[in-house]
């Protein structure tokens, strides 16, 4: 085997253009290979330690336990820890005794146990966790908001426990809990004094609650309002079906299973659809990427082959085996993949690091996850020994594809024939027959480009396919990006960073009041309803008249669109008049006895439309059966479209149905139906320094007396959701990008090497007088014969394909409709790279001399 390793590494030395090539395209591809499992590997073992940190070290939650099945749990040898909470309403409220304003003294309180809390406390704090109903844990912000600060662990702190409630004519009483309310009221049952064993220093999964009081150790709270927490002794990707196991086993019938930890561990039987689409996804890139790169070194295997075809016959007329022939092709593909796999996963390593880096950085600054340690500003980079082996496995898996079937045609070459070269270019006369329309329009050179194409046989099929499998490739990567991004749900563009909101009576005061404040940019109606047709099962609220979710009123492109609710937008009057103006709509049919509104017919809210309803849905009304003490009814009188350069048209999601009213109207009816002192208006503030104007309107709102009042800070939530959409974005055209390069460099190489194997044939040309002219009107029109077959292949099969890819996604996607602008690129940009490679690939031939290329042996 000596002899036939030397000789090959000597053709590859004499080749090089085309061995680097080849080698960058192996890098490339074990690149995009370790950029996709390195980074998913990564993000989900950050995911799971943030699951941690937003959860604590919690696998699942059991509600409506027994005591009975409690006891079970204790002693179940599969689980390490249980922890148990009683949810009971009317102990969760806590107010402290002192002269503070409500919204700092009111607060929330949970019962727990030592195991609960050695569970769910993952932060630092002073002291040790409570024990028993004698002793309590407290945030530190909660005693600093109230003045608390000396505060010290081993004092006494005193306080009213209760329930926090709103007591609503129209819904009745319920329960509070979270961020205080200007219009809630509170109910204590008792007056406690406990000792303060702890005080937390931020402690994010048990952030809602601002103290934690213990329980006794015989306590057991009543079974509807018993919840339990526990730990699995081995949690891996066994961990759901250890659950489902116990669950079955005690007869609970309520849980829920902290999904995104387990996912971490891969575990995610019988899990939520979008955790097994995205290892679906997951498999579907990786599989593009091996077909790409396969194309890619088969192709230039292949070449190689065609080179080597003489030495091949004379190595097996000296009696050279077939296994030393199929040795010859392994070997290469052998030497040029242990340069460029390590290469390549260098490369995957470093851009992998860099982009976990700069999305850790994002996510850290967005808030999304709390007491992040250890990460150092990025996200980890997991690069253990099975990680890296899974890599290795996929890449050399795709370098014998590639080289498998050359393999085998090495070892059958024969030595007559590979000498005489009769097996290049097998075709007969009459397959070269030209229809005399090309003739006529290309003339005689065009006749020639007919000819070669015809006579390159195999060579001109793989740059055919070539082109083609690079075309299908890039579009359909391009679709399946596209999908994700039309089925992400986090991508929402707010045009507002706070909303504030308070009494009808009260808002022009308010809205002059925000306005006047420094800092401040706008200030408008942002009040949003919700008509809903459809309810949770154990919803008690009335819906709607369905009478207009009727399936007749959609297009047949989103005839499966089940309506679940619209929402009503009420915006300023000036705002709707202009919605009016851009879309050519008398707003004097608006401003009538009539409460009427105009639907936003757009589900994407993309530049190019989806429309989703018919002319039908004008004149049909949003009301309910049950007119008083409900939202006035809303006639529908007219359609509008989406308008990216209006922002008040991006008051609701992508995906979400939005009928617009003006607030003069609005409010003019709602008074009729509902009490005026329950109206309230939410007005939306755009401002670059939230936090500062945050604090200035939840003061005004507190000491001016207003009523109803609520304000929030949505910035942190907007960058969260900004950060969870770039994250995504990055993903997705990186791996387009990289795809793009391998594709090219494909094309790339499957031309110059063409070129430069067809030296003898472009000589002969020249011997027989074909002119400079005439020879460079024969190469680009086979350039144009080239790209019009790689189309009239590619674009069928990517649509084809792009089909297939939607009927998976057809429950977020709906329409079907590739963006037909990016085939348009990608057609202009075949003849162009062809055209490029082929100028280039020429030029380095065009001076040769005629008698040098004729005596060449290379082919």
């Amino acid at each position: 085997m000596n002899i036939i390793a030397t000789l090959t590494l000597r053709h590859l030395l004499g080749k090089k253009k085309r061995s680097i090539v080849t080698m960058l395209g192996i890098a490339a591809s074990t690149a995009l290979i370790s950029a996709i499992v390195l980074g998913v590997f990564s993000f989900f073992k950050f995911f799971g330690s943030m699951a941690i940190q937003s959860e604590g070290n919690v696998h699942a939650q059991f509600r409506e336990i027994t005591r009975e099945q409690y006891v079970s749990l204790t002693k179940d040898k599969r689980i390490a820890s249980v922890g148990i909470c009683d949810a009971e309403e009317k102990v969760t409220g806590v107010r402290l005794l002192n002269d503070k304003e409500d919204r700092f003294r009111t607060g929330n309180i949970d019962h727990v146990d030592k195991n609960y809390l050695s569970m769910r406390v993952i932060s630092d704090y002073d002291g040790v966790l409570p024990k028993n109903s004698s002793e309590i844990a407290v945030e530190e912000q909660f005693l600093i908001d109230n003045g608390l600060e000396d505060l010290k662990v081993g004092d006494s702190l005193t306080f009213e426990q209760g329930y926090r409630y709103i007591d609503d004519e129209i819904e009745g009483l319920s329960y509070l809990g979270g961020d205080y309310k200007s219009e809630e009221q509170f109910k204590a049952e008792s007056t406690e004094t406990c000792t303060v064993t702890a005080i937390l220093h931020g402690n994010r999964p048990t952030g809602d609650w601002d103290i934690l009081r213990g329980l006794d150790e015989d306590y057991f709270p009543d079974r509807e309002k018993a919840q339990v927490l526990i730990t699995l002794k081995k949690c891996d990707h066994t961990a759901i079906k250890q659950l489902n196991s116990i669950k079955a086993e005690y007869g609970i019938d309520k849980s829920e299973y902290n999904t995104e930890y387990l996912i971490s561990c891969f575990a995610y039987e019988d899990s939520e659809g979008t955790y097994r689409s995205f290892f679906v996804m997951m498999a579907v890139a990786l599989a593009i990427v091996i077909v790409t790169s396969v194309i890619l070194i088969f192709n230039s295997i292949g070449m190689s082959l065609t080179e080597r075809m003489r030495y091949l016959g004379m190595l097996a007329s000296v009696g050279a085996t077939a296994k030393q022939k199929r040795f010859s092709i392994y070997y290469e593909g052998f030497v040029l993949g242990a340069i460029g796999i390590p290469l390549g996963l260098l490369i995957g390593y470093i851009g992998t690091k860099i982009t976990l880096e700069f999305l850790g950085n994002r996510i850290i600054e967005a808030n999304i996850f709390a007491g992040v340690e250890g990460v150092s500003g990025g996200v980890p980079i997991v690069c253990n020994l099975y990680v890296m082996a899974a890599i290795v496995f996929f890449a050399t898996l795709t370098i014998f594809i590639s080289t498998f079937v050359p393999a085998i045609k090495a070892s059958k070459v024969m030595p007559i024939e590979a000498l005489r070269q009769n097996n290049i270019v097998k075709v007969k006369a009459r397959n070269l027959r030209v229809n005399p329309v090309i003739r006529k329009i290309f003339g005689y050179e065009g006749e020639l480009a007919y000819k070669n194409l015809k006579r390159n046989g195999v060579k001109g099929k793989v740059i055919t396919a070539t082109l083609a499998v690079s075309v299908i490739m890039f579009l359909t990567t391009n679709y399946f990006c596209n999908s994700v991004a039309r089925a992400n749900k986090f991508e929402l563009d707010l045009p507002y960073q706070i909303v504030a909101s308070c009494s009808l009576s009260e808002s022009y005061k308010l809205r002059n009041a925000i306005g006047e404040m420094d800092g401040v940019d706008n200030v408008y109606g942002v009040s949003m309803i919700q008509f809903l047709f459809k309810k949770a099962p154990e919803s008690t609220k009335e819906l709607a008249n369905t009478d207009i979710a009727d399936q007749k009123f959609l297009l047949p492109e989103f005839a499966d669109l089940s309506l679940a609710g619209m929402d009503v937008c009420i915006v300023d009057d000036k705002e709707f008049d202009r919605i009016l103006e851009d879309n050519g709509l008398d707003k004097g049919a608006y401003y009538g006895d009539t409460l009427r509104g105009v639907l936003l017919n757009d589900y994407f809210h993309e530049r190019k439309p989806s429309e989703v309803f018919n002319d039908g849905i004008i004149g049909q009304a949003l009301h309910y059966d049950n007119a008083m003490e409900n939202p006035p009814a809303i006639e529908i009188a007219g359609l509008i479209k989406y308008d990216g350069k209006n922002s008040i048209l991006d008051l609701t999601p992508k995906g979400d149905i939005a009928v617009y009213v003006p607030t003069s109207m609005y409010y003019a009816k709602a008074k009729e139906v509902l009490p005026e002192d329950k109206l309230t208006v939410d007005l939306g503030v755009e401002t670059t320094r939230h936090k500062e104007i945050h604090d200035k309107i939840y003061s005004l709102l507190e000491n001016d007396g207003y009523h109803s009042y609520y304000c929030n800070d949505f910035a942190d939530s907007l960058q969260v959701m900004d950060t969870i959409t770039i994250m995504l974005k990055t993903a997705m055209y990186g791996f387009t990008g990289l795809l793009s390069l391998i594709s090219v460099a494909n094309i790339v190489n499957t031309i110059s090497t063409g070129v430069l194997l067809r030296r003898k044939e472009f000589a002969m040309y020249k011997s027989v007088g074909l002119e400079s002219g005439g020879f460079k009107k024969m190469l680009w029109l086979e350039t144009l014969l080239y790209g019009m077959k790689a189309l009239i292949l590619g674009i069928p099969i990517s649509l084809l394909l792009s089909y297939l890819m939607y009927r998976t996604f057809d429950s977020n996607l709906h329409i079907f409709d590739p963006d037909l602008i990016m085939y348009g690129i990608v057609m202009a940009s075949v003849f162009g790279i062809l055209g490029i490679c082929m100028a280039l690939s020429v030029n380095k031939i065009k001076n040769e001399n005629i008698i040098d290329a004729l005596k060449e042996d290379a082919v």
